[in-house]
């Protein structure tokens, strides 16, 4: 395991946003203070940075990386939608999907109609090209794959039949980008081993990518009302832009930005 691709967040209840500790704080410090204010709070590891394949040999890896990756699949962000339809083989890796998660989750009998719902991405269910009778037929036929298998297997073949969709080992964020104080646009930005990439909200599709060699530098900037902005400025010695971002989690999408050019950096040297 790659450890310098995990972070460790400190998830405060009540609070919007989750930061990372910073590699100099100690973690006793940070759950003394929250103590003494009485604030419940939640530590938790998980993987911020996806340069490394996945390591699928390790039941705690598997479940560390399952726990953090399956919210971002049941809500849609890994799937890709041209035309807001779903490709063929996007629909079978779903049907078989869902029959993993039933198993996953511990479950011994064939998916209902009513299971099957919350075992989709919630954009599948929208889709015109499949009905949901079709959807539970799929998955039940899928069943008899995965039944024999354990919480864990179940749990390691998501994983590897999500690591090669695109999207896979995105950290995505709610942006909107400011050409000026009277347009903004509102976009998901995805950061991955491949770069910045700008994806639309519905399809998400790539609207405007920058590999990390071409981003030179990001800066923080608040204004007078408190508006948090990321100026992000990409290109190359001869031609450079800026692109400013109106987002409440400036801090994390910079560092995790700094975090990934580091890590092509190391790797090159090696």
């Amino acid at each position: 395991m790659e450890l310098e691709e995990f972070s460790l967040y400190c998830i405060v209840e009540g609070d919007t946003f989750t930061m990372p500790l910073a590699r100099e704080e100690y973690i006793l410090d940070v759950t003394t203070e929250l103590h003494k204010n009485q604030q419940v709070f939640y530590l938790i590891f998980c993987r911020s940075v996806w340069h490394f394949p996945l390591r699928l040999d390790s039941q705690l890896y598997v479940e560390v990386v399952f726990n953090q990756i399956a919210p971002d699949y049941l809500e849609g962000l890994l799937l890709i939608m041209p035309g807001e339809q779903l490709d063929q083989d996007v629909i079978y890796d779903i049907a078989k999907m869902a029959a993993l998660l039933h198993r996953a989750a511990d479950m011994t009998h064939v998916p209902t109609m009513k299971e099957t719902k919350f075992l989709l991405p919630k954009p599948a269910l929208t889709v015109r090209d499949v009905k949901p009778a079709q959807w539970v037929n799929m998955v039940q036929s899928n069943w008899r794959d995965v039944e024999m298998l354990t919480t864990i297997q179940s749990k390691a073949q998501v994983l590897d039949i999500l690591s090669k969709w695109p999207l896979f080992g995105s950290s995505f964020f709610a942006v909107k980008r400011v050409s000026d104080p009277k347009e903004r646009s509102d976009h998901i930005l995805a950061l991955n081993r491949h770069g910045v990439h700008f994806i639309d909200l519905v399809t998400h599709e790539t609207l405007t990518h920058y590999p990390f060699s071409e981003v030179i530098s990001t800066r923080k900037v608040k204004s007078e009302d408190g508006t948090l902005f990321l100026d992000m400025k990409c290109g190359n010695l001869m031609q450079q832009r800026i692109t400013r971002l109106q987002t409440d989690q400036a801090h994390e999408i910079s560092r995790l930005i700094r975090q990934y050019i580091t890590m092509e950096q190391r790797l090159q040297h090696r």
